[in-house]
């Protein structure tokens, strides 16, 4: 059975218009309504306005439907992004507790966090960490006695680095909340609302991960592949 699921987005743009303004059009134009505005002082474009909207949450298929047309919009309308725009995506199950139950080392192991950075351009931006950087430790595997003691090490410090404050590529200090939701940070940069095949493919690849962090999941073949990356030098690391 296909579990269901839900996404919001959050885009960082400039406009000609003010970000009420820009709402309020694709409101009346394109019928999306519940858009609202936050104010961003990162953003940073040629554009009159800048700011970051942020969208309501939306069942999985509508939300896709409804990105595809205010990418349009976009397009249309004046909108600029470079590489200080972000383009976030909250992504959840409908039912609450399957969220709760996520495994966080799945969702950051499982995850190619270097591809989608790499793609839009955004490694070593200082709102898109990424955690494989301080995962990394440059020493031989033999530290630890077994496979068990090198998962633990890694569990630990993903822990660590999602609660230090910093903005990572996956978001995961939601998970615990009422109302759990994952943040993925890693889109964006130059043009992103142009290329939105690219960013339906990570969004996708997104979706996935979910799947793939859940109890008894299949597909985790990739977890295998950057454990191992932890304990390679940094310069002989593709990303």
């Amino acid at each position: 059975m296909k579990l269901q699921k839900q996404i919001g987005f959050e885009f960082e743009i400039g406009a000609p218009f003010a970000m009420r303004t820009v709402c309020k059009k694709i409101k009346n134009e394109l019928g999306i309504t519940g858009l609202k505005t936050q104010e961003d002082y990162t953003v940073t474009t040629p554009q009159k306005y800048d700011g970051e909207i942020v969208t309501p949450v939306w069942p999985y298929r509508q939300g896709i439907v409804n990105l595809r047309r205010i990418f349009r919009w976009f397009a249309a309308n004046g909108v600029v992004t470079n590489e200080t725009c972000g383009f976030h995506v909250n992504l959840s199950y409908k039912r609450t507790e399957l969220n709760w139950m996520m495994d966080p080392l799945r969702l950051i192991l499982c995850f190619n966090e270097e591809k989608w950075l790499k793609i839009c351009k955004r490694e070593g931006n200082d709102y898109t960490e990424c955690y494989m950087d301080d995962l990394i430790l440059s020493s031989s595997r033999k530290r630890f006695t077994n496979d068990g003691e090198v998962y633990k090490w890694i569990n630990a410090r993903i822990e660590d680095l999602s609660e230090e404050g910093k903005y990572r590529t996956v978001a995961l200090d939601r998970l615990e909340d009422d109302n759990p939701y994952i943040e993925y940070r890693c889109l964006g940069g130059v043009g992103y609302h142009l290329r939105p095949n690219v960013m339906f493919k990570a969004i996708i690849d997104m979706a996935n991960n979910m799947d793939r962090a859940l109890p008894n999941a299949r597909g985790t073949g990739f977890m295998a592949v950057k454990v191992k990356e932890c304990f390679l030098h940094k310069s002989s690391i593709p990303h």
